[in-house]
């Protein structure tokens, strides 16, 4: 037996209301609306990939400014020294050619 009305949460109400307004469609307007929504759908997908990929580069200049901070830092007790840093550059550009990571090492 269906829920009541009157014991609807609003956003079940909406819900209901969107899901009847879709079957009273004609076919063509079923059909054009599935299409602007899969069309929409893409859009979103390539500008999400766009901004993974911005990130990744970010990623990589980020990787490259602590490596120069603990350059600074080599020689301080820490154990970290220079074949430490030029290890992990040669690491990072390692990576950004196997496409691990984006951007330029």
């Amino acid at each position: 037996m269906a829920k009541k009305n009157c014991r609807m949460t609003d956003e079940e109400r909406a819900m209901h209301d969107r899901a009847v307004r879709i079957r009273k469609m004609t076919d063509q307007q079923i059909c054009e609306f599935v299409d602007r929504q899969h069309s929409v759908g893409i859009d979103e997908g390539i500008r999400l990939a766009q901004e993974s990929a911005e990130k990744t580069r970010d990623d990589a200049a980020l990787i490259n400014k602590f490596i120069d901070y603990l350059e600074n830092k080599k020689g301080s007790g820490n154990g970290i020294g220079g074949g430490t840093v030029y290890r992990l550059r040669k690491e990072v550009a390692n990576a950004v050619a196997d496409g691990i990571i984006g951007g330029i090492a």
